[in-house]
């Protein structure tokens, strides 16, 4: 039920970007946008080509990245099972967007602007085309791509191997390169990512093929080298002005423009649709001796202690799993650990894949906080969300690839590989970005007297520090390295369960509740628009099918 409203959300806020990109065009021209996925490409403009992929690159992106999140105990995941977990119709949704909307117009937009001069407009193109194809390798493996929307195999491509699906990505974002270098008769009139910025979008570029070089690192011994001359030639996403985001805005009216997990939680009082995982809280609020920074800012608890009414919440009645490890991980709230809870913290989510039923806490659970769906600052509060009209009103942001980021793949590539750079300093680096990010997006609705102060924020980076300089082997290194790249994730599913399957770190997740739980999602199954359309592609025999650069075997 949430996937569907999230779902006709993103969709009604993509036809209202695209006609507020529109909104100094002819009549003519706005009715061409009725409908995005019915662009002509002898009668659409170029510029409508380029925002409505861009719009549909920001949908797909959301109605993904909260699988990615959950099944990496970022979010809570119903389950119970990983095999059970998610349908095969899961994907149905960015699947299509992914082809008949952002491929389809991407080649669309191509053939115009090429004729045009436009070469800003096809390097875009080509970045975003290679941005979905990547993540489509990472989620499903071997996807259609060299016949797909050929104009001969349409209904019935057959699927290219992942491998080979990455190196056409990797020579597509250096046709990109070459594109951003071209004399173009003019840049895009409205860029809702870079402002038309050629720079940031060959940065973007080059940040997306450290991504697949750290990706398939475990592979391919040749990726080393590549990384350093990324590094080298220091064009890739380093500052968060270069942050690869998608902005949205606190407009409710019809058509709704807000954060699409905002609307789904905050436009009823006191009635928040989702759960936030008892682990990855845990991580953030307890594990330290401090806080993190971020907390506050990622989280709302809409109460300020824990329910001691088993209607409300079931667990509190009940003995954790034998298979738990308290002093790793809590159980039924996130202050819970280590054998007895501290139910006046707060922080009430679930456990992994807890699939019990719906209780009456709407106003009770904690909420998504102000970063990064435009939510409500917790300053103790302790009281349920009032509706919209909270925090930023959703005007979120969609963190697609943030500085943050680089530094922490660095982090892990000059560890592993002993690529250019420090791991500890790039770790150091990502901290203290993506705190700083988090805390600048959230200033507007802070209360400062919980802001965190910058002795508060150093004493965290450095026991982190201190705990990585003790940490006796690479793998307990790259933990911690790993799990500061979680938290600074939040709200990106799709790296954190790339990185997951890459490194099996954070090594102490939150287990499922009941065991065995089906083997880890190692790539999720083919969409039904795929294999029920297609009559070349057959279903995976399970989800246990690992993606090519994936050689581990992570629980």
């Amino acid at each position: 039920m949430y996937k569907q409203i999230k779902q006709s959300v993103i969709k009604v806020f993509a036809l209202a970007l695209v006609l507020v990109s529109a909104n100094s065009c002819e009549t003519t021209e706005l009715e061409i946008l009725d409908n995005p996925n019915a662009l002509a490409p002898n009668t659409a403009d170029t510029d409508f080509y380029l925002n409505s992929i861009q719009v549909d690159l920001a949908s797909y992106f959301e109605a993904i990245t909260e699988e990615g999140m959950e099944v990496t105990r970022m979010l809570h995941m119903f389950g119970p099972l990983y095999s059970n977990a998610y349908l095969a119709s899961q994907f149905d949704f960015p699947y299509s967007v992914a082809y008949a909307d952002i491929i389809a117009d991407a080649r669309a937009l191509r053939e115009n602007a090429e004729a045009e001069e436009l070469y800003t407009h096809i390097g875009i193109s080509k970045v975003i085309e290679a941005y979905v194809m990547l993540s489509l390798v990472d989620y499903f493996g071997d996807v259609p791509y060299s016949e797909a929307l050929d104009g001969v195999n349409f209904t019935n491509p057959n699927v290219d191997p992942g491998q080979e699906i990455y190196a056409a990505m990797e020579v597509l974002l250096d046709e990109a390169i070459a594109d951003f270098g071209k004399d173009e008769l003019a840049l895009p009139t409205n860029d809702l990512y870079y402002n038309g910025n050629e720079d940031k979008w060959i940065a973007l570029a080059n940040t997306l093929k450290l991504k697949m070089y750290v990706q398939t690192r475990l592979v391919d011994n040749s990726v080393a080298s590549k990384i350093n001359a990324i590094v080298s030639s220091g064009n890739y996403i380093d500052e968060t002005s270069e942050d690869f985001q998608f902005n949205y805005s606190s407009v409710d009216a019809n058509p709704d423009s807000r954060h699409p997990i905002f609307a789904r939680n905050f436009d009823v009082a006191a009635d928040v649709a989702d759960y936030m995982s008892n682990s990855y809280m845990y991580y953030m609020a307890f594990e330290k001796d401090l806080p993190d920074p971020r907390t506050r800012y990622y989280f709302y608890r809409q109460s300020a202690t824990m329910t001691e009414n088993d209607q409300e919440a079931e667990c509190i009645s009940q003995e954790a799993p034998s298979h738990y490890d308290l002093d790793d991980y809590p159980f039924c709230y996130a202050a819970n650990f280590n054998g007895s809870g501290d139910p006046t913290a707060g922080y009430w989510g679930r456990d992994h894949g807890d699939n019990d039923g719906i209780p009456p806490d709407g106003g009770l659970r904690t909420a998504w906080g102000v970063y990064p769906v435009g939510g409500k600052f917790d300053a103790n509060e302790g009281s349920a969300v009032s509706g919209r009209d909270i925090g930023l009103q959703g005007a979120g942001i969609s963190p697609i690839m943030l500085a943050s980021f680089t530094d922490f793949m660095l982090a892990e590539s000059a560890l592993t590989l002993g690529t250019t750079g420090d791991a500890r300093e790039y770790l150091e680096s990502g901290m203290r970005t993506s705190i700083q990010k988090v805390m600048s997006f959230g200033a507007p609705v802070a209360d400062e007297d919980f802001v965190p102060t910058q002795d508060q924020i150093d004493a965290y980076v450095n026991q982190v520090l201190s705990n990585y300089d003790a940490a006796a082997t690479e793998e307990a290194k790259l933990d911690i390295i790993v799990k500061q790249y979680f938290i600074a994730l939040f709200g990106n599913g799709v790296e954190a369960y790339n990185t997951y399957r890459r490194t099996c770190n954070p090594t102490k997740l939150q287990p499922t509740l009941i065991i065995p739980n089906g083997g880890f999602i190692r790539s999720f199954l083919y969409p039904n628009e795929l294999v029920e359309q297609n009559i070349n592609v057959d279903q995976k025999a399970d989800h246990r099918v690992p993606v090519f650069w994936d050689t581990n075997a992570c629980d």
